[in-house]
């Protein structure tokens, strides 16, 4: 992996909000068709990473999308107007799905609008690839025409895989998806990311505060804490073998 040119990463990168350090000379890289589980407690700056990498906020230091026409750039100094086509290699799933999708509108039509902003008008075309990504997100198609706002919790996080799934992004990035997901629904969640990055070879960035989760389906693992990376390596390596106090107490919060 080492040999691997990364298909983002991060170089010291630097957050404040106002006098608080949210992240702290943060460094990391995602490798194609790789899971990297990022862990922390609340507070630590997970959710602020993943919004620094989705180009929702400003920092200092370098972000790099390593793709044709992207080498070399760094997303942190991007105009605002420029934003928009980097995040086009992008997909971000929330941890309140109310975040992405319109709760009101059929689950098929949230999974097309992405398709209708970049300019299909075409009715079979919409319907055919929105219900393309509902199958592979694992969704029930008799529900398709129902809006979010009447789906349990893991069919909502489901529509977001397919919104994401949608736009054939190189990496998706997820904000704590299973919280508030009783185990089973959990569980039966975490297997269709396991299958998905599988099949179509997605690259995936995990946050979560849940080590059972992270270690359910991650490549490698990022320990944050108080804004900095205190600890990363191979999942089963960080797990078993934890250097960092802090990464000690969560594992063995687990046991």
């Amino acid at each position: 992996m080492a040999e691997e040119t990364p298909l983002l990463e991060l170089v010291k990168v630097c957050k404040a909000y106002g006098d608080r350090w949210a992240l702290k000379n943060v460094s990391l890289k995602l490798y194609p068709q790789e899971v990297l589980g990022v862990v922390g407690a609340s507070g630590s700056g997970k959710t602020t990473l993943l919004k620094i990498l989705y180009l929702q906020e400003t920092a200092q230091g370098e972000y790099r999308l390593n793709v044709p026409g992207w080498e070399g750039r760094n997303l942190l100094l991007l105009s605002r107007y420029e934003q928009p086509a980097a995040r086009h290699y992008l997909a971000m799933v929330y941890q309140d799905a109310a975040q992405a999708l319109r709760m009101g509108f059929a689950a098929l039509t949230n999974v097309a609008e992405p398709l209708v902003l970049r300019g299909e008008r075409r009715f079979g075309v919409l319907a055919a690839e929105a219900q393309e990504a509902l199958e592979q997100a694992d969704f029930p198609l008799e529900r398709a025409g129902d809006p979010p706002a009447s789906l349990s919790g893991g069919e909502r996080q489901r529509v977001q895989i397919a919104k994401a799934l949608v736009q054939k992004p190189l990496a998706v990035l997820l904000d704590e998806p299973t919280t508030g997901l009783d185990l089973l629904v959990q569980a039966t969640f975490l297997d269709t990311l396991r299958r998905l990055k599988r099949q179509l070879g997605m690259s995936l960035i995990l946050v979560s505060h849940d080590l059972s989760v992270v270690r359910a389906v991650a490549d490698r693992i990022v320990v944050l804490y108080q804004g900095e990376v205190v600890e990363e390596g191979l999942a089963d390596q960080v797990l078993e073998d934890p250097r960092h106090p802090f990464t000690q107490d969560l594992v063995a919060a687990r046991l």
